[in-house]
């Protein structure tokens, strides 16, 4: 590539500013393990790594606030566009650049902890002032803030920054067991929030969600706050939405798994087995977070989709063994005056797309094991793989049966069968299973 001008090198820096954070990591991972590299690039990875190393100064400093400004998180909340933050560090560079390269300084040699530098917290005021007066140098970073939830929401963050600063190192002793000590320092902490501003309460917990990577997780901290509270009580405060938006997000999950079908594939299978898990565990959070009652609307609403989701489910198992005799064909002959024996039919080669139906099914009932006691179709799920591995092993008898016999059976078409039947019941049981009927094959 050769040495870049100065023009070009403007050109890349420009357009590093622009790229999302994922993007400017990954590409200084790819050129940092392909090294070395000629001039030109060697020019464009230590703008990378320059770029990467100011906007971890950025996102340390503005922490509390820094995963609002991106997509939607998975429960809905403040969301303000990407280039809100990078606007706001741009004019800080520019307007308060001691304070900037103090902050830097400082996080070059802080390893975390609960003890913040103070030096963070002004900056986070300072935006804060600069976002509330109208035409101030903060205007334009304003005007982005205001393409999401608005300036004002957005400066009301960064003025309970310092608090959700310190509440974010606290945040994982608090899902864990919760015990008086923890209580105690939650509540001080949420009664110097509510203390700033009328509306602080639910903004605090909007900016404690947006860091978890499981966000229904945040009722068990609203209930530690509250005492574990009755749901008429928390569904008629100013935190109700919260709960809402949990049991909103099962709704939209329970419809998803009712779109599965066998014929969705095994992909598919794999995400609404998932899907379902998530379900399960939001209910569950919802029911350990509050005192729930057949009477009140969460509690109604909760027993809805515990229904639903049972339903959804027993209508999938009961299916399967049906879908798996599609797969492994049956004929019915008469054995005597009065008895019919269904017999395997290897007259036809394997419908593959019926294999795959079956395939799919019992990829999914594999994989809701671990939620089908929550999910209350433990039972039905037992049942339906009892009857599935009785149906595989009695077929897989036959066919030896039919092979062993040589009447005119083709041999190779039987153990193709007798291959699907092994793939079913490594689904339906284990691999080990499935390696006996294989080797039983072989051998036949």
């Amino acid at each position: 590539m050769g040495q870049l001008s100065e023009a070009k090198v403007g050109i890349v820096r420009g357009l590093l500013e622009q790229a999302p954070d994922a993007a400017v990591r990954s590409l200084l991972m790819a050129l940092a393990a392909d090294g070395p590299h000629d001039p030109g690039l060697t020019r464009i990875q230590q703008l990378l790594e320059a770029e990467t190393a100011d906007r971890n100064v950025r996102n340390t400093v503005f922490a509390p606030i820094a995963p609002l400004c991106g997509p939607p998180g998975l429960l809905a909340g403040p969301r303000f566009p990407a280039r809100t933050l990078a606007l706001i560090w741009k004019i800080l560079k520019q307007e308060a650049p001691a304070d900037v390269e103090a902050a830097r300084a400082y996080l070059n040699h802080w390893r975390g902890g609960n003890a913040t530098p103070d030096i963070l917290d002004r900056l986070c005021a300072r935006t804060a002032r600069g976002l509330r007066v109208s035409g101030d140098v903060f205007e334009s970073a304003a005007i982005a803030a205001d393409e999401g939830d608005g300036r004002e929401v957005l400066a009301g963050c960064l003025e309970i920054a310092p608090l959700t600063r310190h509440a974010l190192s606290q945040v994982p002793g608090w899902l864990g067991r919760m015990d008086g000590e923890k209580a105690a320092k939650l509540r001080l902490t949420y009664r110097d929030v509510v203390a700033i501003a009328d509306d602080a309460g639910p903004r605090f917990f909007e900016m404690l969600t947006a860091h978890l990577t499981e966000p229904w997780l945040i009722l068990r901290v609203i209930a530690a706050v509250m005492d574990h509270p009755n749901e008429t009580y928390v569904a008629s405060s100013e935190l109700s939405g919260f709960g809402d938006r949990v049991l909103a997000d099962v709704e939209q999950r329970l419809e998803e798994v009712a779109a599965f079908k066998p014929t969705s594939g095994r992909r598919a299978a794999h995400a609404a087995a998932q899907t379902l898990h998530l379900a399960t565990v939001e209910i569950a959070e919802v029911e350990q977070s509050f005192q729930l009652t057949a009477e009140g609307a969460w509690g109604r609403r909760v027993a809805k989709q515990k229904h639903k989701l049972a339903e959804t489910v027993e209508a999938l198992l009961q299916s399967a063994d049906r879908t798996v005799a599609g797969a492994l064909p049956l004929h019915t002959v008469r054995r005597g005056p009065r008895t019919l024996k269904g017999v395997p039919q290897l007259s036809h080669e394997p419908d593959l797309a019926q294999v795959e139906r079956a395939a799919t099914l019992l990829t999914f009932i594999g994989e809701i094991r671990s939620s089908a006691p929550a999910g209350g179709f433990a039972a039905a799920r037992t049942k339906a793989l009892e009857e599935v591995e009785h149906r595989i092993d009695s077929y897989v008898e036959d066919v030896l049966a039919e092979i062993h016999a040589a009447d005119g059976v083709d041999a190779d078409r039987a153990r193709a069968f007798l291959e699907i039947a092994a793939e079913l019941c490594g689904l339906a049981r284990d691999d080990k299973a499935a390696q006996i009927i294989r080797r039983r094959a072989a051998a036949a």
